[in-house]
């Protein structure tokens, strides 16, 4: 895997992901904000009653809408400049489409009503009806948190519980069972009581909430078992139920300036109530609470939700891990046209002459600048195609691959590691978090660390020799202590088990170090031609910027090898004359955005996070 933060830059471009995050879009689209607050005055001054922004979410306001509840306490949709929001009564579940349509007809002077729902519900529903003119725009969770909870294994014939709009959906995916609609609010109850085997639930609500439940009665909370549907692997593939909490439009919210613009400034003010939610936890549960108080749409009385500090720290957790899954280059909530339109084939695939993309905004109302190249959705599309392999390994071996990570002593890079996952990761794959990466997608992962004091050459090779008949992979982290001998430790771990790339350059591994392996996926991806391009490659470490110069080589490019021990003017100049410029040197800053010539395209690896900041750094 690669850095999720690795970004491609084009055309002086040299603001990273990472940067972005830092000044949490306080400055987006300025001149949007200046047109819809004159049409927020001059609607104050009219008279009208229609607000400027209507919203429709698909449950109560709750910690799944944590980002909507600190942009209200906050006031940040305000200072977006809609300074007239209405929030909709909840609905039935299903018709979130059919309020914003009527809505929005009934009134037509409002600029943006948007609504939430999940794609999976969003996508046949509109499919019925194209009349609802409605289009998806963002999204606050990338990956839908849907599963069936039980007490053991199903059996066939066993009766699940579920939401009445979501029968239909999980029958398909369990057809050895019976699917029935069953009531909402007492459903971890009901699963408890036996009246069903199986229960439609949430990874974020109802499980953390059946664990409490479960404790309270004396039950063990372990004895529960639960499959995520996007996880249910049948024949060759997975379900593919595509967004959650998605957002979507009226359709005239993309048709003029001011519409495009109040529809904006509502997504700009919710990515950045959840960018406070996820860096300010210990605030964010009063800040739900004052919303609720200030829309009077209080949860509603159920056994899903458990009053206690504890659960909701823990659902709060669940839920911003599934939010920064959305990351894309600048901002949160970025639909992937790639991910969409598998859902769309998988939710509509007795339909025929189905658009991929049906009912996603193709106008780049809710995208990243053309010229930022990022590599997330590309990293996470990685990560699931290992967690099918894994699955069809496990299928056909009986048993998980497996990996054994070795590190010596502490890595300086591990030093804000929980703050790191915090603000951008989660543990399901994080690399300061490889036992839970594995365990998330299907691998068996064994971390041995040892200590640096006392690890000789030979200690180091005896650990090796023990392992490496019995795990499928060995990575051995690097930078290594000074007092042992590298090459003979590396050399130690076989070519067939050498995940880490570090026989590429040396020993004829066809498979180089996974990061700028990441990084020449991502070059591709956005074609970054370097056939007989000149190429500058900052960073010469034997994992990163070493493989990745022999890789440029390979390529065609003729490469220059840089540092920041080289002469300051030496190194601007170089850098000045570079058609393609690859950053690894981990030293934020060290290459500045006047030194480019135009048009060159800049590759970033380096990061560096920053106590001070709060955040990562780019080259």
């Amino acid at each position: 895997m690669w850095r999720l933060s690795s970004v491609v830059k084009r055309e002086r471009n040299t603001v990273t992901a990472a940067a972005k995050k830092l000044v949490n879009h306080h400055q987006f689209r300025l001149n949007k904000h200046v047109s819809l607050h004159q049409r927020s005055l001059s609607s104050a001054a009219t008279g009208s009653s229609s607000p400027d922004v209507a919203v429709q979410l698909d449950y109560y306001m709750s910690l799944q809408f944590a980002g909507v509840a600190c942009a209200l306490v906050n006031d940040t949709y305000q200072s977006k400049g809609i300074n007239n929001l209405h929030f909709l009564p909840t609905c039935p579940v299903g018709e979130e489409a059919a309020r914003v349509r009527s809505f929005q007809n009934a009134n037509p002077s409002t600029l943006a009503t948007l609504g939430s729902v999940e794609q999976n519900i969003f996508t046949p529903t509109l499919y019925d009806d194209p009349s609802l003119n409605v289009t998806a725009v963002a999204s606050m969770f990338r990956r839908s948190p849907l599963c069936v909870a039980s007490l053991g294994p199903l059996k066939d014939g066993d009766v699940i519980g579920a939401h009445e709009d979501t029968v239909e959906l999980l029958q398909r995916i369990f057809p050895k069972q019976k699917v029935v609609a069953s009531p909402r609010g007492t459903k971890n109850t009901d699963l408890l009581d036996g009246t069903y085997q199986g229960i439609q639930a949430y990874t974020t609500t109802e499980i953390p909430a059946l664990h409490h439940l479960m404790e309270s009665r004396g039950m063990d909370p372990n004895a529960v078992t639960f499959q995520v549907l996007e996880d249910v692997v049948s024949g060759s593939a997975a379900p593919q139920l595509g967004y959650s909490q998605m957002l979507f439009a009226a359709n005239e919210a993309l048709e003029s300036a001011d519409r495009r613009a109040a529809a904006n400034a509502f997504l700009a003010a919710t990515f950045d109530g959840w960018q406070y939610a996820i860096r300010n936890p210990d605030e964010v549960i009063e800040a739900v609470s004052e919303a609720q108080k200030m829309l009077k749409l209080d949860d509603e009385s159920n056994d899903h939700w458990y009053d206690s500090l504890s659960f909701k720290r823990e659902m709060l957790a669940l839920t911003t891990n599934h939010v920064k899954e959305t990351f894309v280059g600048d901002r949160l909530g970025v639909l992937s046209p790639n991910r969409w339109s598998k859902a769309t084939e998988w939710l509509l695939q007795d339909k025929k002459d189905v658009d991929p993309l049906f009912g996603l905004d193709q106008t780049s109302l809710w995208t990243p600048p053309a010229n930022l190249l990022n590599g997330n959705e590309l990293a996470r599309e990685a990560l699931e195609d290992a967690k099918f392999s894994a699955v069809k390994f496990e299928k056909t071996y009986g048993r998980k691959p497996s990996l054994a990570v070795i590190t010596v002593g502490e890595l300086a890079r591990y030093e804000h590691s929980q703050r790191r996952v915090q603000l951008y990761s989660n543990p399901s794959n994080s690399w300061f978090t490889k036992t839970d990466v594995g365990k998330s997608n299907g691998f068996d992962v064994t971390e041995i660390n040892l200590d640096e004091t006392t690890t000789t050459t030979d200690a180091l090779l005896s650990e090796i020799y023990r392992i490496r008949d019995n795990v499928d992979g060995i990575q051995c982290m690097w930078p290594l202590p000074e007092s042992i001998d590298s090459a003979k430790v590396y050399n130690a771990v076989p070519l067939d088990k050498d995940v880490d790339g570090i026989h590429y350059t040396g020993w004829g591994s066809k498979y180089p170090p996974v990061t700028p392996a990441g990084a020449w996926e991502l070059m591709k991806a956005h074609n970054v031609d370097v056939q007989g391009k000149h190429v500058v490659v900052v960073g010469r470490s034997p994992i990163v910027g070493h493989p990745m110069a022999h890789m440029l080589r390979e390529a065609g490019a003729m490469v220059s090898v840089a540092h920041t021990g080289v002469d300051k003017d030496t190194f601007q100049g170089l850098v000045g004359q570079a058609d393609v410029v690859v950053t690894c040197a981990g030293s934020p800053g060290c290459v500045q955005a006047d030194w480019l010539k135009d048009g060159a395209e800049v590759v970033n690896i380096g990061t560096t996070f920053c106590e001070k900041a709060d955040a990562l750094l780019s080259d």
